[in-house]
């Protein structure tokens, strides 16, 4: 059976439940670890089959071969707050591959440069001699981190970075970024206290920002993001701008290394 290795941030929960709604001929495990309640949640919402085995039982559970034609995807979920931290984030994900990679046929990680320290991924595998792939947008470049990869391309996302207010910051918002903001700029190290509404105000003030940006990519596993965002332009008087976004990216990527290897 062709199998690929999926490394991703939590942050594509939603993108992930999308493209095994649409694929569902696609055999999918979930490497267990605390990083699985959210899709485990939406993937049943959605009706979406899947099984579920600790790193160390892959290689006996691959190998017994008992769906020999099935396309099979392995998911390893990776926690928010490795990016925050490119270093760690770069040897998390490095590892990932170097103690399971010669297990697939190939490997597809739902990342992009994130602080520039997995720009040499696929250069960096080659010697596994299986195709290993980063996400990139339609005209062939790794998007710059999971802000980025929910525009259509590259140029879109620089586009609304710059904005027509120039010297206004935005603060993007994706359905996965609206649920889980407070815990985002903890990470970000942007608040101690995100509960803290005054102090974030002066942060927020401090840093230039002046808007919240909706990115809405379709989708609709995260039922309260209109609500979020809503509030959170509220909360910290800022003006909303809405923006389209895109599942082609992820879709592409996905759909690209799947004809690679079947």
């Amino acid at each position: 059976m062709p199998l690929l290795y999926l490394i991703s941030c939590r942050m594509f929960e939603d993108e992930l439940v999308h493209i095994f709604e649409e694929d569902k001929n696609a055999r999918l495990i979930l490497v267990e670890n605390e990083n699985t309640e959210g899709i485990e949640k939406k993937l049943t919402e959605v009706a979406v089959k899947y099984e579920k085995a600790g790193i160390s039982d892959l290689p006996s559970l691959i190998g017994t071969g008992d769906v020999t034609d099935q396309f099979t995807v392995v998911l390893n979920l990776l926690e928010f707050a490795l990016d925050a931290e490119p270093a760690l984030l770069k040897d998390k994900v490095y590892r990932s591959i170097e103690e399971n990679g010669e297990l697939f046929d190939g490997i597809l990680v739902f990342y992009g440069l994130c602080g520039n320290v997995l720009g040499s991924l696929e250069k960096d595998f080659a010697y596994l001699g299986i195709p290993v792939r980063i996400l990139k947008d339609a005209h062939g470049e790794i998007v710059d981190d999971c802000i980025c990869a929910a525009f259509e391309n590259r140029n879109a996302y620089v586009e609304a970075v710059m904005g027509e207010k120039r010297g206004e910051g935005t603060y993007f918002l994706t359905p996965m970024q609206a649920a889980n903001w407070r815990e985002m700029l903890v990470l970000a190290k942007l608040a101690p206290d995100p509960d803290d509404t005054e102090m974030m105000k002066m942060v927020f003030d401090y840093s230039g920002y002046k808007c919240v940006g909706k990115v809405d990519t379709g989708l609709c596993y995260e039922k309260e993001f209109d609500n979020i965002v809503d509030d959170f332009a509220s909360l910290f008087d800022f003006e909303k701008i809405i923006f389209k976004g895109s599942t082609k990216t992820t879709d592409e990527s996905y759909r690209s290394i799947k004809e690679e290897i079947v």
